[in-house]
């Protein structure tokens, strides 16, 4: 009979003690997962600069002005250079906008990548 009393105690304070616990908040996605670039395709220039031809499709609930690309070569994205973007007009919520001629920096004879880091 004891046994039982002490384990009931301890099953009630187990329960208060989660209850008494806050949610977890939910993790908030990333800016690359919900503005993030599509068919993203370069050409060198004889100056070895990358130009960069993509689609920013915007899964966000608000539109977009600016944007902020990081650009790197050799999977060093350490070393990435940080590119400016302004759409032709407003990329509305849940949207896609094609841009071309992007200069993205030196590439020389690598291949570049980018990913969006900041969206206004």
């Amino acid at each position: 009979m004891m046994r039982r009393v002490i384990a009931g105690i301890f099953l009630v304070g187990s329960i208060e003690q989660a209850a008494c616990q806050a949610p977890t908040p939910p993790v908030k996605a990333g800016i690359s997962d919900q503005v993030r670039i599509d068919s993203f395709q370069t050409r060198k220039r004889d100056d070895d600069n990358g130009i960069a031809s993509f689609a920013i499709a915007n899964e966000t609930e608000k539109q977009i002005n600016s944007l902020e690309l990081t650009c790197w070569i050799d999977n060093d994205r350490e070393r990435g250079t940080k590119v400016l973007v302004w759409p032709k007009g407003p990329i509305p919520a849940h949207k896609t906008q094609q841009f071309s001629n992007v200069n993205i920096g030196f590439v020389g004879t690598s291949k570049a990548e980018c990913e969006v880091t900041a969206a206004e």
